[in-house]
């Protein structure tokens, strides 16, 4: 069942990888792209592999997540600056992982909310609230444990 494999945390951030992998290194096999392209790509695929290996990493699906959403924009304004009939092959493959970068997009959101991780912005940022410092410098007074037997309480 499809629904099901896909409920699978692992098998989601595999089916990302394997897809855009695929997707990018076909967009590749030409000279049409601009060095921006395979310069974004490479982190995307990276911060794949590393979501992958650290399973249960929030940042990783988070990096891989936001240079997702913003490879969306980005491969847009490459193929449209730099289309080249000459190469339809790459430019097919790399329309195709335009297409791809929404539902993966969904399924690294996924990941993430899976995960315990939030794409709200306000996670990533400090808040500017102030927060009690605890000396760990300052001693205490805690009790030694020693071996003698506690001492008898004497009542009138």
């Amino acid at each position: 069942d499809f629904r099901a494999i896909m409920s699978s945390s692992f098998v989601r951030v595999k089916l990302v990888t394997f897809v855009h992998l695929t997707l990018i290194s076909n967009a590749m096999l030409s000279s049409w792209s601009p060095p921006a392209f395979l310069f974004y790509n490479v982190f995307f695929i990276v911060s794949l592999f590393w979501a992958l290996h650290s399973k249960e990493s929030v940042d990783a699906v988070y990096m891989a997540t936001i240079i997702d959403a913003a490879g969306f924009f980005l491969d847009l304004f490459c193929i449209i600056g730099y289309f080249s009939a000459h190469n339809p092959w790459s430019v097919t493959f790399a329309i195709i992982n335009l297409v791809a970068r929404p539902f993966s997009t969904l399924l690294l959101q996924r990941e993430l909310t899976e995960r315990g991780g939030s794409l709200n912005p306000a996670a990533i940022f400090p808040t500017t609230e102030q927060r009690s410092y605890e000396d760990i410098d300052r001693t205490t007074n805690q009790s030694v444990p020693t071996n003698q037997p506690p001492p008898t309480t004497v009542t009138f």
